[in-house]
């Protein structure tokens, strides 16, 4: 509990102003003045204040509201926060919930597929993967995620003229099949690499979303075919809760 001999009078009253404005837009220094129980000079004062410093701004009417230095504030916040660092917990607890390996991937321009986190499960046979590797973006489901939830004509141009190549009897290698898969993929809202890329191995991914609403990275969790098989339904409604979960500390309003 604060110490209230430490506390500024007319610096916690301009703060409780602001908080009034975030619930109550647009409203005038006499509802403020009853609002709060004090003299109208003496709020015309800290709003003449804050709205000079950007805190606040005033319509024709004379009402107030909360400024755009919030929004300044808010997108610095955004910005400079790691998605590595707010992931990294998430992702190893879904680890430790369920001993599959647990990554965090991302696309690049060339359409690369790299891992920026990795989380090992300490079962005999797990995925072969390394931070910073790339892998194709086809036969991942990191990859199949980030590229149906930003598909644009442009992208559709260049996966049509990407080369696919088969790393197992599993792999889509025809440009139009994978499109359609595309489909799919954004229908279930998670993809899956069934041996597509490994023989033994199953991958299934849902993607991050930021402030924007851009999907921006994914969470993949993998392991044997038989036991991701098995656990399917468990490991999707984990990778749910915790890609939702990471989505509004980055800012993204579900809807």
């Amino acid at each position: 509990m604060s110490d209230e001999k430490y506390i500024m009078s007319s610096l916690s009253n301009a703060l409780d102003i602001l908080d009034l404005l975030s619930k109550r837009n647009n409203i005038g220094v006499m509802d403020i003045s009853k609002e709060m129980g004090i003299s109208k000079s003496s709020i015309f004062k800290m709003l003449y204040t804050l709205e000079a410093k950007g805190f606040v701004r005033k319509d024709y009417d004379a009402k107030y509201s909360l400024g755009m230095k919030f929004l300044e504030y808010g997108f610095n916040i955004l910005n400079n926060q790691s998605i590595v660092e707010v992931v990294m917990p998430h992702i190893k607890e879904i680890r430790d919930k369920h001993n599959e390996t647990t990554h965090l991937g991302v696309i690049d321009e060339d359409l690369n597929v790299f891992f920026l986190i990795k989380e090992s499960s300490n079962a005999s046979i797990q995925m072969a993967s390394q931070i910073g590797k790339k892998m194709p973006y086809y036969a991942t489901a990191v990859g199949k995620v980030l590229i149906s939830d930003n598909l644009s004509d442009e992208l559709i141009e260049r996966v049509r003229g990407s080369q696919f190549i088969a790393f197992t009897e599993n792999t889509i290698t025809d440009s139009e099949k994978f499109l359609e898969h595309l489909k799919m993929v954004k229908k279930d809202g998670y993809a899956s690499d069934m041996q597509e890329y490994e023989i033994g191995l199953t991958c299934i991914a849902m993607g991050i979303k930021n402030y924007t609403g851009k999907t921006v990275a994914a969470i993949s969790i993998s392991g044997p075919t038989d036991r991701m098989t098995e656990n399917k339904k468990t490991l999707l409604s984990t990778l749910k809760a915790q890609t939702d979960s990471i989505s509004r500390e980055l800012g993204y309003i579900l809807k």
